[in-house]
């Protein structure tokens, strides 16, 4: 059986549809290039990105509206660490590992992690429509507190770009066997269809938009 690592997006693939997680991640008979949507927020979050490592200072014109943002966590930072794309990684007994790790087994890119002290900050850059998930702020509160022993609370949000709005929730080292429960469920999920080989496909209307769209007989 193939060995699977996970990630938030490799989670959501799985719980979208089952039949594409399999052709795009196990048997790989697909690549999602992805589409202009995609495109767009890669860039977006490049242009972001230089900006805080203070590469450059000042944001294209399609973004200048998210400015004060950036300078609130600037703000923010103060005399704490700034971590800007982020890659922390753990293995399967939850411990620290590098992103290329052959133990790698769940990855979490975090766009915007800062420390201070016992606090933590997590911050998601959004170029979609807003609708929070915020079981992927879970996941990210998780590694944090797994990567940063000293950290007692993690405030974790979304930045809507868009909407210039913010979605946000904090998390006490306190509950992180609940956090964990829910993610490990998850992942306990996709590890029990490669156990039976069993991929269904899951018709919705993300269809038109997989990889798999030439060959399965739910796209239209």
């Amino acid at each position: 059986m193939t060995r699977l690592t996970h990630s938030f997006s490799s989670i959501k693939m799985f719980e979208n549809c089952p039949h594409r997680y399999y052709h795009q991640r196990v048997a790989k008979t697909v690549v999602d290039k992805g589409g202009e949507a995609s495109l767009h927020g890669e860039r977006i979050h490049k242009f972001l990105e230089d900006r805080l490592k203070g590469v450059t200072m000042e944001l294209p014109p399609e973004i200048q509206q998210i400015e004060p943002t950036v300078q609130t966590i600037q703000k923010l930072v103060g005399n704490g660490q700034l971590h800007v794309e982020l890659e922390l990684t753990l293995n399967e007994s939850l411990t620290p590992t590098g992103w290329w790790d052959a133990d790698a087994w769940l990855r979490s890119k975090l766009d915007i992690l800062v420390i201070k002290g016992s606090d933590a900050y997590c911050l998601d850059w959004k170029t979609g429509k807003r609708r929070p998930d915020f079981s992927q702020l879970e996941l990210f509160a998780a590694q944090v507190f797994a990567h940063y022993p000293e950290v007692e609370t993690v405030t974790s949000s979304f930045i809507w770009l868009k909407d210039t709005a913010l979605d946000k929730e904090t998390y006490k080292r306190q509950h992180l066997s609940r956090l964990w429960e829910n993610v490990l469920s998850r992942i306990k999920r996709i590890e029990q269809s490669a156990e039976t080989n069993n991929w269904p496909a899951k018709p919705s209307g993300l269809c038109n938009y997989c990889p798999c769209k030439h060959f399965c007989e739910y796209a239209n």
